[in-house]
């Protein structure tokens, strides 16, 4: 799986979430629907890409071993991607019908994050969560606030509900 999330995932790692979340919740059982939001959640406020959320799956599936194994499949396709295109970099940059292609990719990423962000807000189990989710939803878009202040009133919001007893997963 984790070699597929790194082929997969060029041009923005949110395109392989539903890929992801249907092998480690639904096909393998190795996480529940609520631990995969959680390690999600852990890849957006790490400093890397969305794919380093494979190796929370892969520690899942198979402890350490299997986080790093993970990790390392997921990254090898994007490696190997860069070595080998690394020598053409400058014609392809040139080149129309690759800025075509770049250009049609942007509605596209549009859509496989909305894709994203639905099957992880129907992964929510509890009610206050939905609402933090309602409130981060109006904040971003409605009240064009920043986003690293909405995870961290989120994260926060989170750490609160889990002082409080509310459960979280």
């Amino acid at each position: 799986m984790a070699f597929k999330v790194g082929a997969l995932s060029y041009g923005g790692g949110f395109v392989i979430i539903p890929l992801m979340q249907s092998e480690a919740v639904g096909d393998h059982g190795w996480m529940s629907a609520g631990q995969f939001t959680t390690a999600v959640a852990l890849g957006q406020i790490t400093p890397g890409p969305v794919v380093q959320t494979v190796a929370v799956v892969g520690y899942a599936a198979a402890g350490l071993a299997g986080g790093l194994l993970a990790s390392v499949m997921a990254f090898a396709p994007s490696f190997a991607l860069v070595l080998a295109g690394a020598p053409r970099f400058d014609r392809l940059r040139s080149s129309g019908a690759v800025q075509a292609f770049l250009d049609g990719a942007g509605p596209a990423v549009i859509g496989a994050i909305g894709g994203s962000a639905i099957t992880l807000g129907l992964a929510l189990e509890h009610l206050w969560q939905v609402a933090v989710l309602a409130a981060a939803m109006l904040w971003l878009p409605v009240l064009r606030r920043g986003v690293v202040g909405t995870l961290l009133a989120a994260g926060g919001v989170g750490v609160l509900a889990a002082l409080a007893g509310l459960p979280t997963g």
